[in-house]
Formats: C-alpha cells, structure tokens, sequence
C-alpha cells in the first residue's frame, strides 16, 4: 500500500488510502478513509468519463508491468472505487501485489512489440516466451494457432478506437480453438508469473467491457513497450 501511495503521489487520477501507523499491529491494518462509490457506479457516467477512468486504469496496468516492476495482481472490482466529483479512482487491497520478474516484462515487451507490428512469426514465438504456449501445441495446432494470431491482430489493429465492448472477433476465435482445447495432450499451464499477470489485465479488460470503453489501445500500448 506504501509503495503504491508513493509511486502515484504525484498522479491525479488515483487515491490510495495511507496506513495509519500508530493504530496498526500484526493482524490488524488501519488505513485513511476515503470517500467514494463502487466502481460499478461508473457505468452511469457519461461517455467520455467512462472512457477516462478506463484509459486511467490500462495506463496503471501498463506501467504496473513495465515501470513500476510491481503489480497488484487481483482485479476484483471491490478493490476499485471511484469518486464522481472530481474522477478519482481509489485503490484498495494490496494483499496481491507482488513483483514482476524482469524476465515476465520483457517477455510480454516482445509479445505486444510483435502484435502491434503484425508479426504472426514473432508472436509465435513470444507466446512460447510468455508461457502460454508450449512447443508440442505450436508442432500440433501451427495452422490453427495463425489463424487465431491472424483474426486477434486484425480486430485489434482496425483503425480507430479499439471498442472493448465489440466481441464480434469471439465466436471465430472459440470455433478454432475448439479442436486445440480438445486435443488435452497439447494443454499447457503458463508460469505461475504470467498467469498472475494475465489475471491483471483479463480482469482490467472485463471491466473495459462492462464500461463499454473505446480507447486508442494501439497507441497507449505502443508508448509503453517502445522503451527497453
């Protein structure tokens, strides 16, 4: 909670509760209090605040994973709060943060440098970098795992804001993934470092979804992962 209250001192968009020190024991943890409404409250926002807190929240995920070196891994929307009057989000319950190995960022740098560059060969490869892909599927499932690389980079790299709320791509992703999900010789689980990651930004994106959010994503990802 410390280390977050530090590193977002200086960032308007987000409020973090201080620990209370002198109230504080072993079992017990005391923190400010600070007014706000559930995240759920968002979605009757306008348009455009909607929009602003989510691109506030992709920007933390962002620099959770690539600058800070630490992320708060769960994304239960109660450890959200948000403050209609002046747009703040409140950030709670830092009991799953934890630190993101250097090997972890720069694996997923290279997993969205190829993505945003259209590159079906290097996104191979990294997704066997990250994890979430393992060789012996890549060997068995090649032509269905292009196929789903292929429909992913063009729903994602369409001109415009990238519409959270658009699951048109779905369908066809769960039609080719079907007979690689059923071929269990192939299954795989990531490293337990990446599927706490993943967590975090499955989780950031279902509440795009629910915000129903339009966000430029091509760009503000793009800004992180062009630094080493």
């Amino acid at each position: 909670m410390q280390l977050y209250a530090d590193r977002l001192s200086d960032d308007p968009r987000f409020l973090v509760p201080r620990p209370l020190d002198e109230w504080t024991t072993d079992q017990v943890l005391v923190m400010d209090y600070i007014a706000a409404e559930s995240i759920d409250t968002l979605a009757d926002a306008s348009q455009a605040v909607r929009e602003r807190s989510m691109a506030a929240l992709l920007d933390l995920v962002l620099h959770e994973l690539f600058v800070f070196g630490h992320m708060q891994t769960d994304p239960n929307f109660a450890n959200y709060r948000w403050r209609p009057e002046s747009g703040e989000i409140v950030l709670l319950d830092f009991g799953a943060a934890r630190p993101v190995p250097p090997e972890t960022s720069n694996a997923y740098r290279a997993l969205l440098r190829a993505g945003l560059a259209g590159d079906r060969d290097g996104l191979r490869a990294a997704l066997v970098d990250v994890g979430f892909v393992s060789p012996g599927l890549l060997a068995r499932h090649g032509q269905a795992l292009d196929a789903m690389i292929d429909t992913i980079i063009a729903h994602v790299l369409r001109p415009g804001l990238f519409d959270f709320a658009d699951r048109s791509f779905v369908a066809q992703l769960r039609e080719l993934a079907t007979p690689v999900v059923a071929d269990t010789a192939s299954w795989h689980l990531p490293p337990v470092e990446t599927m706490f990651v993943q967590r975090k930004v499955s989780g950031t994106a279902l509440l795009a979804v629910r915000m129903q959010a339009r966000l430029p994503l091509v760009d503000m990802v793009a800004g992180m992962v062009a630094q080493d």
